[in-house]
């Protein structure tokens, strides 16, 4: 009996060898009765990751299944964290890992496939290191890397002093960058499927500023020695067609990376939102939208150019990827996905002199494009009307001027941007009260979820502020504009909405009596321009405002620094205050003007303030300015503005200096009938900006982002709202008045007539003031002397010619004179002999210029003109060379025969400088040369 326990453990070792052996033969020979276990990464999207319902998903994925569907073998995907799913392979817990880089580490444990896809691998850089192009610039930074992931092998060996910081997953290191613990990062590329994470890091790590690692390689790799696995891997993925990797890849990443990137179908001849310019390349609104859209997403893009219709086939046959925006509706659809709202564009009725009243009764012919979604809307809106189709707006636009139609619709901008530069302008008139909207989409292939899901996520990125810069850029006429007028709100990043939660409410000092900028209401309320500007914070921030109202400026700015308060609106930036405050950029326009009474002659310039007593707000800026540039003006400080018009009323001071508006609404109340405003050229540059306290500057660059969006449509709806000029309140007390006068004329005749006398004399202060208010409307834009447009209206006309003849890439010139030897003549002659001669100056100018072109006076003696719509610099130089020659015949001025002479340099747009600044700056330095060498002549680059 003691022997059985010994047999019994003997049989058992028997049975147990052949078992043992069969389970070695199954995995030596891939049983197709056990799955193939496949372990992979649970994060790396859109490459390894797993989906909202815990299902594995990705590139890599759909390729494995592809290749269990070709070799006809079952498999079985286990997610891990990236080290844990190299160590369950290590540990033989799996029998193959879905793909990874090749490294001498991973060599010694496992063996590889042949590659079956690749990824470029790049290092994302912050916006603050936005200098750094190299590797071996980032020594200094820890770089984040997922633990076990080859990006730490790979960069040490380009660059052996780099540190690293290791995160678990993917996610994990990404949020760190968000919260900024890190400055630079690995990874690879593609997008988020998180889209607040994916915005967070876009809006701090730039596409376009990442550095390239390398390209990379992924290969399945398995256990060491068992080369049958990797035989039937190999073979199997040899299987799968080329085809269906590229369709793999684009349902994934948007498009092929084998190829150049994205495809773009566009349609010609609809500018300002694409055509092909002079240059041969394409420009417009949409292009600019989808350049932007590369940036932010790193992929490259090219467009294909054609009409309407060949631009959509050109997508539906696979010639492109995506159309760049076409108009569609329920009633008008192509067959394609409508992958992106881009924008929307208004569409209007033209008329070729023709004006017509209740449109709608009528029956006339109508121009219409054969694709324009609006048709049943026109229709509806015109039920008499006849509709004729056209394939172009010219051909639209020469049925009209040949009466073969009434009129036609048509996208408002693109048509006023044919008829201008067609010269037809003045022949046709927009109807603005009979307007379709027309939505127009980026179009992609129905079965491309891929690079529809791309696009969204790139367009996602694209900030609402970019998109309004874009849009002025190319649309001048503000009531033609989607994204200014769609009052979306600005998107924050999760760290920035995380930072203005914690800021809490923040106060706003403010002054109760500053009208129009700012005041207190009746009920203790914010009110003015400012107050707007507080509005449109709070709604587009969410921040907490609470103002605070102020008697006088100096305490709130002494507040402001103390930090019991933390913002205040119309701060002038001045070296000084940037000392001990930040400021955000400028946000209205605040020239100076000057109050005097009436008998006092007109104020021109600073200089003829000297030696008089100038009242001035304490606290203001300008205090400091005209101590250290005009010491010979007394200045004497008062309190707040009221006290500074008291004090010319009651002879303490001869003057008082204030902000323009802040002096018309004054004035408008009618407490100061003798005093007058007159504009200082010297002060006209002005701009208000928003000081903040330094604990609270973070707010700067969000308050930034705020300020681009107000455009000039928005600036002159506050100014009608706060800074009206009109004399209605005058007129109603003047007419309650008049009222009591004739019922007064029946009680006495005597009085009557003392009352008809007294009305008389009111209605001439009426008319003097509706004078005065025209006069205040010219001065703000014109010079006193010549009345010539002056600075400030040269710089409005100068800033749209760049925009006009940059869109229409087309030149203009800037022609900056100088009088040669003016100064004598005012010494000899006297002050009323040289303003007559600047007067004669400037009709002579204006008669060498067309009127379409500018001459204005840019101070002292000296002029510019702006040249419209040049060929080239021979136009200008002629136009000088005639303004030369006129110069040199004597003028008589008060029985004084005067001869002058000019200096004149001349800046072609584009050729010399692309902004306002520098072509005024080369224009100047040019005119100078002249000068140099003798005068009456001119110099051009």
């Amino acid at each position: 009996m003691k022997f059985i326990p010994w047999i019994l453990a003997i049989l058992l070792t028997w049975i147990s060898l052949p078992a043992y052996a069969v389970h070695s033969d199954k995995a030596a020979t891939l049983d197709q009765n056990l799955p193939l276990v496949i372990v992979m990464g649970e994060d790396t999207y859109p490459f390894e990751y797993l989906d909202e319902t815990g299902t594995p998903a990705g590139i890599m994925v759909d390729l494995w299944r592809e290749w269990s569907m070709i070799t006809n073998t079952k498999v079985q995907f286990v997610s891990r964290h990236w080290q844990q799913s190299l160590d369950q392979l290590e540990q033989r817990q799996a029998d193959v890992h879905i793909g990874m880089s090749k490294n001498n580490a991973r060599l010694e444990k496992f063996d590889f496939a042949e590659p079956f896809t690749s990824v470029n691998t790049y290092l994302y850089v912050h916006k603050s290191l936005n200098s750094k192009k190299q590797i071996s610039d980032l020594v200094p930074y820890q770089i984040g890397v997922v633990t076990g992931s080859s990006h730490e092998a790979t960069l040490s060996a380009i660059e052996p002093k780099l540190s690293f910081k290791r995160y678990q997953n993917r996610e994990q290191l990404l949020q760190a960058a968000v919260n900024g613990e890190l400055f630079v990062f690995a990874g690879i590329e593609g997008y988020q499927r998180n889209l607040a994470l994916e915005q967070d890091i876009a809006a701090n790590f730039y596409s376009s500023s990442r550095i390239l690692i390398k390209k990379i390689n992924l290969l399945p790799a398995v256990i060491k020695g068992n080369q049958a696995l990797i035989t039937k891997i190999n073979n199997g993925f040899e299987l799968i067609p080329a085809k269906i990797i590229q369709q793999i890849e684009r349902r994934w990443l948007g498009y092929h990376r084998q190829t150049s990137g994205v495809i773009i179908a566009m349609q010609n001849g609809v500018e300002p939102y694409a055509d092909i310019g002079a240059d041969g390349l394409p420009h417009g609104m949409l292009v600019d939208l989808w350049t932007l859209w590369s940036e932010k997403t790193g992929i490259n893009i090219d467009f294909v150019p054609g009409d309407m219709n060949s631009s959509i086939d050109d997508v539906k046959r696979g010639v492109a990827d995506v159309h760049i925006g076409y108009p569609e509706s329920q009633d008008m659809r192509t067959g394609l996905k409508q992958a992106w709202h881009i924008i929307s564009v208004k569409s209007r009725f033209f008329s070729s002199n023709l004006t017509i009243n209740k449109i709608e009764n009528i029956a006339m012919r109508i121009g219409v494009f054969p694709t324009a979604p609006y048709i049943s809307d026109i229709k509806k809106a015109f039920p008499k009307a006849q509709l004729r189709f056209y394939d172009s707006l010219d051909s639209m636009v020469k049925a009209a001027r040949n009466d073969e139609i009434s009129g036609f619709v048509s996208s408002a901008a693109m048509t006023s941007h044919y008829l201008l530069a067609n010269k037809l302008w003045a022949e046709f008139r927009q109807y603005t009260n009979i307007e379709f909207s027309t939505d127009m989409y980026a179009l992609t292939r129905i079965d491309d979820r891929g690079l529809a899901d791309r696009i969204q996520a790139g367009f996602n990125l694209i900030s609402v502020e970019e998109q309004i810069h874009i849009e002025r850029k190319w649309l001048i006429n503000p009531d033609d504009r989607f994204f200014a007028n769609s009052a979306n709100k600005i998107k924050l990043t999760t760290q920035q909405k995380q930072y203005v939660s914690s800021l809490g409410a923040i106060k706003m000092g403010y002054l109760k009596n500053w009208a129009p900028m700012e005041f207190q209401g009746k009920n203790g309320e914010f009110l003015g321009v400012n107050a707007d500007i507080k509005n449109l914070l709070v709604k587009q921030l969410n921040l907490t405002i609470i103002p605070v109202a102020y008697d006088d400026f100096g305490n709130m700015m002494s507040d402001l620094v103390k930090g019991e308060i933390h913002l205040v609106a119309s701060m002038a930036k001045t070296a000084e205050r940037e000392n001990t405050l930040a400021f955000s950029l400028a946000y209205w326009p605040s020239p100076w003007a000057i109050i005097t009474s009436l008998t006092q002659p007109p104020i021109f310039n600073i200089s003829q303030v000297a030696g008089k007593r100038l009242a001035v707000v304490e606290g203001y800026h300008i205090v400091d300015q005209l101590r250290q540039q005009y010491p010979a003006i007394n200045l004497v400080i008062v309190a707040d503005t009221k006290q500074g018009m008291e004090s010319v009323l009651n002879g303490t001071a001869d003057m008082f200096v204030e902000q323009v508006a802040t002096l018309a609404t004054t004035l408008k109340g009618g407490q100061y009938p003798s005093l007058k405003m007159s504009l200082l050229a010297e002060l006209t540059e002005q701009h208000s900006h928003i000081g903040l306290f330094p604990g609270v500057k973070n707010l700067v660059p969000l308050m930034d982002r705020v300020i681009a969006t107000i455009d000039e449509t928005e600036q002159q709806n506050m100014y009608q709202k706060w800074v009206s000029l009109d004399l209605n309140s005058d007129t109603l007390r003047y007419q309650r008045w008049l009222k009591l006068l004739v019922i007064s004329l029946l009680v006495i005749t005597l009085i009557a007539i003392v009352i008809l006398m007294s009305n008389r004399r009111l209605n001439v202060e009426i008319q003097k003031r509706l004078k005065a208010e025209e006069n205040l409307k010219f001065m703000a834009n014109h010079d006193n002397v010549t009345a010539l447009p002056n600075r400030s209206l040269l710089d409005d006309r100068l800033a749209q010619a760049i925009l006009i003849h940059q869109r229409d890439k087309l030149k203009f010139a800037l022609l900056f004179i100088d009088l040669d030897g003016f100064k004598a003549i005012n010494d000899r002659h006297g002050h009323h002999v040289g303003d007559k001669l600047l007067q004669r100056i400037g009709v002579l100018l204006t008669k060498h210029v067309r009127e379409s072109d500018t001459v204005a006076r840019f101070g002292g003696d000296e002029f510019v003109v702006l040249l419209n719509h040049i060929e080239g610099k021979e136009s200008a130089r002629q136009v000088a060379d005639n303004m030369l020659l006129a110069f040199k015949k004597p003028l008589l001025i008060d029985d004084v025969s005067v001869t002058i002479s000019a200096s004149i340099g001349i800046a072609v747009f584009p050729d010399d400088a692309d902004s306002a600044a520098l072509l005024l700056k080369k224009s100047d330095q040019l005119m100078y040369q002249a000068k140099k060498v003798g005068g009456h002549q001119h110099k051009m680059s």
